[in-house]
């Protein structure tokens, strides 16, 4: 796994080394279009990912691709964003809030953690 999660960090590296940083693709973005934060930018996110630092946007993204019609230089981001999330599977780590989704659904049935009222 160690090997195949190297040569994962490095196909990320190499789709990503090409952005200009020009931030065309962020006019598109439907999740930074709300939340108005550059990390959560496609540029933000190619910036982070080329930083080695997946963890903290890997499910920001809806991967709608719409960051790719604006690129000017064809990046395939959602493509370095796919794989970013199959190191961070395949390396057995796992994301707080889906550990917390886990739980309320196991203690209360539904993944906000509300229990029902019993009528």
């Amino acid at each position: 796994m160690e090997i195949d999660s190297h040569n994962a960090r490095e196909e990320i590296k190499d789709i990503l080394e090409k952005c200009t940083k020009c931030g065309l693709c962020k006019s598109l973005c439907p999740v930074f279009r709300i939340v108005r934060e550059e990390q959560y930018s496609p540029r933000g996110m190619a910036i982070m990912m080329q930083n080695d630092i997946i963890e903290r946007i890997l499910y920001d993204c809806t991967l709608c691709k719409a960051c790719e019609i604006q690129c000017p230089m064809n990046l395939k981001i959602c493509d370095s964003i796919i794989k970013a999330r199959n190191v961070f599977v395949n390396s057995k780590r796992e994301v707080r809030s889906n550990n917390e989704i886990i739980k309320n659904l196991n203690k209360t049935g539904n993944i906000f953690g509300i229990k029902e009222d019993s009528k």
